[in-house]
């Protein structure tokens, strides 16, 4: 029988999920996750056309909180890059998931907009 890695611990002993396992399952099985989404419905709020007011922030984090799919929210946020990520995403904004891609030592693994839209 196989053993199950150990999870991954921070120095402060704080469960770390392994995202990128995470994301790599979501490529597989899809997107499911995004119908059970707080935040289904609800793009204006999490995704505002316009960014001069960063009120929304406080609010769309208060529906993060109560989301029981964080998690995968989470690492579906942190497989892009942060330069293109607009709005919240698991209670972070684009700031917040490049620190965290830092602190876990992540790359994105999705293209940059730029990319996809090059000749």
């Amino acid at each position: 029988m196989a053993s199950k890695k150990n999870p991954k611990v921070s120095s402060s002993q704080e469960y770390v999920p392994d995202y990128a396992e995470i994301a790599a399952m979501q490529s597989k099985t899809g997107n499911k996750w995004m119908e059970r989404a707080a935040c289904k419905g609800k793009t204006n709020l999490m995704f505002p056309k316009e960014h001069k007011d960063i009120t929304y922030i406080a609010e769309a984090r208060a529906l993060c909180r109560e989301c029981s799919v964080r998690t995968p929210c989470l690492a579906y946020a942190l497989q892009y890059p942060t330069a293109d990520i607009h709005g919240v995403w698991a209670g972070l904004t684009s700031r917040q998931l490049a620190a965290k891609q830092k602190k876990l030592g992540l790359k994105p693994t999705k293209p940059t907009l730029a990319q996809l839209w090059g000749d």
